[in-house]
Formats: C-alpha cells, structure tokens, sequence
C-alpha cells in the first residue's frame, strides 16, 4: 500500500479515536475536521514522505489529532466563558450586546427591549417592565409626586395635586350629639381617613372642610350648626397632627342635598362633611 493511503488511513483512525476522546459524546463536523488535519499533519511530519512501515507515522498521526482536537476544545471553552461573564441569562425580547449580554441603559434592572420606560432616574422604584411606580394612579409618579394619595378619580396638576375645587373625599356618617357640634366616637373612627389623607397633602395645598346638614330645622339654624360642626371636625384634625393653617372650616347648611331629604336614608346621605381643595 502507498505511503500517502497508509498516511490517510493512520491520520482518519487516530482522528477518529481522538474525536471519541474528547469531552464530549457527540463530536461535530468541526472538531473532526480539525482533528483529521491534525492527524495528516502529525502523521506526515513524525512519519516523513518515505517508504517506512508507518509506526512512527501511527504515533505521530495520533498526537496531532489528539493537540488540534485540544485546540479545537480550548475554543469552545473561550465562548462558553464569553457567554458566563452576563449576569444572567437575558429575557425574551431583550437587547444584546456583542457578547450576548442583555443593555440596561438606565440601570433599573429591567433591561432594553423590555423596558416601557427606558430614561428612569436613577434609584427609581419601577414596576416589572421599567416604569416608575404611581401608588394613587393619578397620571404622576411617585417620585415626582407631591400629593401621592390623591383618591382615585381626583383631577391632579403637574405635581400630582388636586386641582382647586376638587373634591377629595366626601364622608357621611359623621355624627354629632344632638343639636350639639360635638363629635361621636364613632365618627372619629370615620375621620381617620381624612387624617391620613390630610397629612400628605397638606403642606401643598389648603382643603375646605365643608360641613352639611338634612332639610330638618330652620334654614338660618343648620346654616350656624354647620359651620359649628366644621369647626368641631377641624379641631379634631388638627388634635391629631393635620397642619391648621392648611384647613378652612365652611359650614353649608343644608344648601347642597346630594339626595332627598324626604326619606331618612337621604336626610343621612345629606348629613355629611366634604374636603374639597380650596379656590
């Protein structure tokens, strides 16, 4: 047999022998190639061009095949490390760079091509898709919020604060001793909601805290018990921590039912105290 037929022969099956070496099961059309190069190479150097019996063309086939495949291995390893250095694995939908790694331009952990909001300030609280959090849901973010538990429905300007005349909250059930303006327990109970409310807005704006009667009793008469009652509700706010001069008691009598005074369930819907931001 040729020498160049042995040579290809003893080069194939040191290939071959090499490939099943490697670190893995299945060998690909690369790895072999390189490593059947690496075979004729070592075979052709070790064995030389002329007409010998092959052993040493046998030692030296298997060596080279054996080193490229090594070579050809230690690339592998290099772009699997390329591919460990991102943090994590990227999401579907991401922007990657040219080492696979996921961009998060404004660095708030949810990266580009998810992110809705992609220019956040930084430290931020954002939700899962990159926008800043907006608690009240009032159109303004937190961040820049300075009103960040307007009720929900509440017409806000740039600073996420009501507008003048709009009502913030409405609350019926606030009662009083008869013929008196001195509160109920249970209507203290009530007011908590306007405290917490009150407290976070009113170093922006000033609230007019409106108390209404029913029909019942004459016109000049729940006109003055009101006023006495807004008074008596704003006392209480500010006993327990709402900034006075942010609160103007207005007494409304019985000027504006929000239903029938002909029914006692609308008389009590009419009873009520509203704080509305002031003109």
């Amino acid at each position: 047999m040729k020498i160049t037929v042995k040579l290809a022969a003893v080069a194939l099956s040191a290939s071959l022998l090499a490939g099943c070496a490697g670190p893995s099961k299945h060998v690909d059309n690369d790895n072999l190639f390189c490593a059947i190069a690496g075979g004729l190479a070592g075979g052709a150097i070790v064995g030389g061009i002329g007409d010998n019996d092959g052993g040493a063309a046998v030692g030296g086939a298997v060596a080279g095949a054996m080193l490229a495949l090594l070579l050809c291995n230690n690339n592998e390893e290099a772009v699997v490390e390329e591919v460990a250095a991102c943090a994590e694995v990227p999401p579907a939908g991401a922007l990657l760079d040219a080492q696979g790694c996921a961009f998060d331009s404004d660095n708030d952990a949810v990266v580009d091509g998810v992110d809705m909001c992609a220019d956040t300030p930084a430290n931020v609280t954002v939700d899962r898709v990159g926008c800043a959090l907006d608690s009240d849901k009032d159109g303004v973010a937190d961040y820049k919020d300075l009103c960040p538990a307007t009720p929900l429905g509440t017409i806000v300007d740039t600073d996420g604060c009501p507008l003048a005349g709009e009502k913030l909250l409405s609350l019926t059930g606030v009662n009083f001793a008869t013929n008196k303006a001195t509160l109920t327990a249970d209507s203290k109970e009530i007011l908590e909601e306007a405290v917490t409310l009150l407290k976070q807005t009113d170093s922006v704006i000033e609230v007019r805290v409106e108390g209404h009667t029913d029909s019942r009793g004459a016109e000049a008469y729940n006109m003055t018990l009101s006023q006495q009652r807004a008074e008596a509700v704003v006392a209480y706010l500010v006993s327990q921590g709402v900034k006075e001069s942010g609160l103007l008691p207005v007494g409304m009598g019985e000027t504006m039912p929000v239903a029938s005074n002909d029914t006692t369930v609308g008389q009590a819907a009419n009873r009520r105290v509203d704080f509305v931001v002031n003109q």
